[in-house]
């Protein structure tokens, strides 16, 4: 069972807090929880600004990974009309397929990662274009229509 919270606990995050410490921080150096240190600042009326900090580094994640997505995207795109060209220049079937499997692959990549981007709001919409050539050359992924049909 944890120890009550005494005054001394209290005049210790009130000075950690008036220094610009962190919740977990606070924690820390007083061997408390988390919790009791924001109940702690909550009958203290103190806030912690770590929020905005969050906030803004959740951003940046967010927009790494929309690029990092945008050029596994146009990554794919470059190698599937790549292993197009390779199939129309191979030298025998067996080549041929495995560069049409390869661009398959590469395409369904391509189009995962811009209906992903969709969702989330960010890439191109190069998927569709994509798509509609892998289509034409391979036939649908599902082995039906574009539409799920």
């Amino acid at each position: 069972m944890a120890e009550p919270i005494t005054e001394a606990d209290r005049e210790q995050v009130r000075r950690l807090h008036a220094e610009g410490q962190s919740r977990n921080q606070i924690a820390r150096t007083i061997g408390r929880s988390a919790a009791s240190v924001s109940k702690i600042a909550r009958e203290r009326g103190l806030t912690f600004s770590g929020g905005a900090r969050v906030a803004a580094a959740t951003e940046a994640r967010r927009a790494d990974a929309a690029a990092r997505r945008e050029l596994l995207a146009d990554e794919s795109l470059d190698g599937a009309l790549g292993q197009v060209s390779k199939t129309t220049a191979a030298e025998n079937a067996r080549d041929a397929r495995d560069h049409a499997t390869a661009a398959r692959a590469l395409t369904e990549v391509h189009a995962r990662v811009a209906e992903l981007a969709r969702h989330t709001g960010s890439g191109s919409a190069g998927g569709s274009m994509l798509d509609k050539l892998a289509d034409a050359l391979l036939g649908p992924a599902n082995g039906g229509d574009h539409d799920g049909g």
